[in-house]
């Protein structure tokens, strides 16, 4: 089968694998029709993080169900299926409440040997989904791939954002980082009923785009984002501010600054290095501070139905369409913040 594999840092090369088995009678093969570069695959791209060569990476999509395990007992070959960027057990004491990302066993597509076993990911014709009965999501038929492949990762990330900062309508929400994840996090907000979402980046292009899904924005190479922010809520400051850049402490600490006092700052950033925060500021000011993953297992099927009631549409975010072969290209181009979302068409399934 063809796929994309890392090689070494920003060295992806879309090149003959040998097809996937199943490993336990609780696996299932998907044979994937869509996929999509997310800003957490950079991290791998760049070399940031560990991975074996050879290894596939992405993990956000969906296809269709090749095979099933003896041991697979709610889906089945022909299935249209939303993969979980996550993969959980759904037996042990998290997972019984509902809390997948932190499962006792959980691991992720595309992403190395960071939680043990090195699965390969989403850039292929075919995929190997552990855990079938848990890590796949039922698709609806009649709604395009476009649209529910976000699911599996990003809109999921963007629910959470919002969800575990306890909006509640009538608030204003600040997002630092109007990238794809900041942006869904941004039309959730205004699901749950912000009266308003300010878009803080300092890219042009981005705001400008931010604009026209109708979001206010700040420029931050343009002047100081805190005090804009102040400056449009009476000096308060947002009620929530979701950070969505991660990477660096500059953006978090942007976020802290921003909220107002007793607000909530809510991070689905990707941070992997270790940094002092102004616990003293915090405390002063009874801000709160949140994580966020993401739990596409626990908000699947709701999102779905969000989805196809037109409530969400992620698939407005998508700039560039690109087949299986030109996923290096892909990459380089959501590097340089030349494409926003890039969609790969891997097939068109059964």
């Amino acid at each position: 089968m063809r796929a994309a594999t890392w090689h070494g840092p920003r060295d992806v090369r879309v090149e003959e694998k040998e097809e996937p088995t199943l490993a336990s009678d609780r696996d299932a093969i998907v044979r994937v029709t869509t996929a999509s570069i997310c800003g957490t695959d950079l991290h791998v791209y760049r070399g940031e993080l560990t991975v074996v060569p050879g290894t596939v990476l992405g993990h956000e999509f969906m296809g269709v169900v090749e095979r099933v395990g003896s041991g697979v007992r709610r889906f089945r070959e022909g299935d249209r299926v939303i993969v979980s960027a996550w993969v959980a057990d759904g037996e042990c004491w998290f997972c019984r409440r509902q809390l997948f990302t932190q499962c006792e066993s959980v691991n992720i597509f595309g992403m190395g040997p960071a939680y043990g076993e090195s699965l390969d990911g989403a850039f292929a014709e075919l995929v190997r989904v552990p855990n079938a009965d848990v890590t796949l999501i039922r698709a609806p038929e009649g709604v395009p791939d476009e649209r529910l492949v976000f699911i599996g990762d990003g809109l999921a990330t963007g629910f959470d954002a919002v969800a575990n900062a306890g909006l509640s309508p009538g608030v204003v929400v600040a997002v630092v980082g109007s990238g794809p994840i900041g942006l869904m996090s941004g039309m959730c907000a205004l699901l749950f009923g912000a009266s308003e979402v300010l878009m803080v980046d300092v890219s042009e292009e981005r705001l400008k785009f931010a604009e026209s899904l109708g979001f206010r924005t700040v420029n931050a190479s343009r002047a100081d984002p805190v005090e804009e922010v102040r400056l449009m809520t009476d000096g308060r400051g947002a009620d929530v501010v979701i950070e969505a850049v991660g990477r660096t402490v500059e953006p978090l600490m942007t976020a802290i600054q921003m909220v107002r006092r007793k607000g909530t700052v809510s991070v689905v950033g990707f941070h992997l290095h270790e940094y002092g925060v102004q616990m003293g500021q915090l405390w002063l000011t009874e801000k709160k501070l949140v994580f966020s993953i993401g739990d596409p297992i626990r908000n699947g099927e709701r999102l779905i139905r969000l989805v196809s009631e037109g409530r969400l549409d992620p698939s407005r975010l998508v700039t560039h369409r690109l087949p299986l072969e030109e996923v290096p290209r892909g990459f380089e181009l959501f590097e340089r913040k030349e494409a926003l979302k890039v969609l790969v068409e891997v097939s068109r399934g059964a």
